[in-house]
């Protein structure tokens, strides 16, 4: 029982990092808002301001069915993150890149556990 549950945790983990970092992202969006004319302007700012937001939950999507290939693209969101937000001062490199990196990396612990979808099940 206890290493079934364990298993669950295990699944879970990267998902739900993957789900809490997307939340966390897309409050940075809000501030688009400031300084805006008119309704349709600050919607179409908050749009734009989401885009790393859709990459992430496009990246957790497919990682939800395929493991492994949700944490290589999880990784090279963070290194496109690092080099296009946070190169030049460590904390912000950090807070942008530190949890797709964890996030993928569990990911893949996670793809490397269980067989992939065309891969028969031993025993």
């Amino acid at each position: 029982m206890n290493k079934d549950r364990f298993a669950r945790v295990w699944r879970w983990l990267p998902r739900a990092l993957g789900s809490l970092y997307a939340l966390f992202l897309s409050l940075f969006a809000f501030d688009s808002w400031e300084g805006v004319s008119s309704f349709w302007q600050g919607l179409a700012r908050f749009l734009v301001h989401l885009a790393p937001v859709y990459a992430v939950v496009i990246a957790v999507a497919i990682g939800w069915r395929r493991p492994k290939l949700g944490g290589w693209l999880l990784l090279a969101l963070a290194a496109v993150f690092s080099v296009v937000f946070g190169w030049r001062e460590l904390e912000l490199l950090l807070i942008l890149a530190g949890p797709p990196v964890l996030t993928g990396a569990l990911f893949l612990l996670d793809g490397s556990r269980r067989p992939s979808p065309g891969q028969l099940r031993p025993g």
